[in-house]
């Protein structure tokens, strides 16, 4: 469409122009000719016209078409032991100080009623990158992640995105699902990767007992600044080098997990800040939020801001020794309760997803494989087994219902120690939950009454505690024995 005209109007509308300029210009000019001369004379203008609007109409069809085709990106920020309360537009806690994350929610959907599938970052990885629970396949804590790893039979989404041939694909940051050769980034369908196995280091020359070895696709390679900076600078670059066609890009800092070094440019913007291992903490926190918004400014200039859709959240929820707050929740990394499974999550989208909203409804990281094939066009299929949804709908209000009625956890100590396996059901408002590393019994809580879980109901609520326990065991008979898939 052309103006709204289309190719099949133009020939009669230059016809019918050309012919009413002559008529006005020389009133005589239709008295003083024959029909075959009228023709004649009006037609070869006419032709002149007529190329001239079909060609325009060409260029404008065919950008108009380009523009549909375009399939969006996809951005993945994923922040490591980052506590509910640790970004200014939670509300929650007044000393954060995260101004470009927050736009996210200015600008796109903030979720209330987040969670991920584990307390621990191994599994919760596992589970966002493959949109399955992780359970499914035996990875049940971080040290699944060294023997066997993130099985090979378990497609991840950049090698769905691959499938197609159209998305380049880009992994920056920690890895942390195995530490096995053959599942290295390069090998799980990323065309680009800067990474490193376990996290655990900021700057280049600080000793650690965990695998701190970068890599630049499969090649070791020495770290050459600040580890943030380092992954903000390659998003960056990664973007410029992919912002003429569809990219899906995972950006996984190591902020705010240990060990707690900041730069002290960052230590200086908090000064006013009492505890050192909280001002450490807020530091490091500044540090990813001037990467991120570096990168959405460059979204801004390159005009790929309604081309993008942009998730933010954290691996699982934070814990007294990084300084994070999961404030108002109580519990912390590695436990079943709230604070260690119910994170802060961001959505945007410009153009597409409401600005400023705030959803209320449970919503899971296993959401954001399914959403991001939706949006690339590509259908799932049942045998890929997806335990998520597509989000859009519902949060554009196309969709009945609520993403998810009911959301599980199991969480398997290491140990092998039955006493400290933890997990939990969400149906609606209840939580059933076992928190294994506390030891306790298991607990029935109305989370929108006592969102803090304090006081346990389950002898006032029993029929529910049976249904509920009923309700996870069946679910539970679906999942694998930790660590029994090892291809």
């Amino acid at each position: 469409m052309f103006f709204g005209l289309n190719g099949a109007q133009l020939p009669l509308i230059a016809v019918v122009f050309v012919l009413a300029l002559q008529i006005m210009e020389n009133p005589q000019f239709v008295k003083s000719r024959s029909l075959g001369s009228l023709l004649s004379a009006v037609l070869k203008p006419s032709l002149v016209l007529f190329a001239v609007l079909f060609s325009a109409a060409s260029v404008a069809n065919a950008s108009a078409e380009e523009a549909v085709a375009r399939k969006p990106n996809v951005i993945v920020i994923l922040a490591d032991d980052m506590g509910y309360g640790d970004l200014g537009c939670q509300g929650t806690v007044e000393d954060v100080r995260t101004p470009h994350i927050d736009t996210l929610a200015e600008h796109g959907v903030r979720f209330t009623q987040a969670y991920v599938t584990a307390p621990q970052c191994g599994p919760s990885r596992a589970a966002l990158l493959s949109g399955r629970y992780q359970n499914r396949f035996g990875f049940e804590s971080n040290e699944w992640a060294y023997n066997p790893g993130m099985p090979r039979s378990v497609s991840l989404i950049s090698e769905r995105l691959k499938e197609q041939g159209d998305y380049a694909t880009g992994y920056i940051g920690k890895w942390g699902i195995t530490s096995k050769r053959h599942s290295y980034p390069p090998k799980r369908g990323f065309d680009e990767s800067y990474w490193v196995q376990d996290g655990n280091i900021y700057f280049p020359d600080t000793p650690s007992k965990y695998n701190t070895q970068m890599h630049r696709g499969m090649e070791p390679i020495e770290l050459d600044t600040y580890s943030t900076d380092a992954f903000g600078r390659e998003a960056i670059d990664f973007i410029e080098r992919h912002e003429d066609e569809p990219f899906f890009l995972l950006i996984s800092y190591i902020t705010p997990h240990e060990p707690m070094e900041a730069k002290e440019s960052d230590l200086e913007r908090f000064a006013h800040i009492e505890d050192p291992l909280r001002r450490t903490t807020l530091a490091m926190i500044a540090c990813m939020d001037d990467n991120v918004g570096n990168m959405l400014e460059l979204l801004k200039e390159k005009g790929l801001e309604e081309d993008t859709l942009i998730f933010f959240l954290s691996d699982n929820g934070g814990y007294p020794g990084n300084g994070s707050l999961n404030t108002p929740y109580r519990g912390t990394k590695s436990q079943m309760l709230e604070g260690g499974i119910h994170v802060p999550f961001l959505m945007q989208w410009k153009g597409q997803l409401p600005e400023g909203k705030v959803y209320e409804e449970v919503v899971s990281s296993l959401d954001i494989v399914p959403t991001t094939l939706a949006v690339a066009g590509v259908e799932a299929q049942p045998e890929w087994q997806l335990d998520g949804v597509n989000l859009l709908p519902y949060i554009v209000g196309r969709a009945d219902g609520v993403p998810h009625e009911t959301l599980f956890w199991r969480y398997k100590a290491w140990s092998k120690k039955p006493e400290q396996d933890g997990w939990a059901i969400r149906k609606g408002e209840w939580m059933l939950v076992r928190n294994g590393w506390a030891k306790a019994a298991p607990a029935l809580y109305h989370l929108a009454d006592d969102p803090e879980q304090r006081e346990d109901l389950s002898r006032t609520q029993p029929e529910r505690y049976d249904d509920m326990l009923k309700l996870w065991s069946r679910w539970d008979q679906g999942n694998a024995v930790p660590g029994s898939i090892t291809k």
